[in-house]
């Protein structure tokens, strides 16, 4: 009897299900200052969450917009970004770094 392994998309996807988990996600790549990252871990919350012509109407984005981005084409304003965060129900907030003395 072979044991079967899934492969790291069937786990992120399984991850990224739990809404908490995605936000941590994001959240991440945002404390990792790498913008390619958050764009990528963008991408992986909108093909688990989005149903693209859902996700067009609550962001008031077109679905074409919503391609390009998932396929990685062309670099969002950050405008898009927003309505889409806040389609998939997040907010982006600002905090104030502590000082380093």
């Amino acid at each position: 009897m072979s044991a079967k392994f899934r492969s790291f998309e069937e786990l992120l996807e399984e991850y990224l299900e739990n809404p908490e988990f995605a936000m941590s996600f994001l959240n991440q790549a945002l404390a990792d200052e790498d913008v390619e990252a958050f764009k990528l871990s963008l991408k992986d919350i909108i093909r688990v969450h989005g149903r693209i012509s859902h996700l067009a109407k609550e962001s008031r984005l077109s679905r074409g917009t919503l391609y390009k981005l998932i396929q990685g084409k062309g670099q969002p304003e950050i405008g898009t970004v927003l309505k889409l965060i806040h389609a998939l129900g997040y907010d982006l907030t600002v905090t104030r770094r502590e000082q380093i003395l």
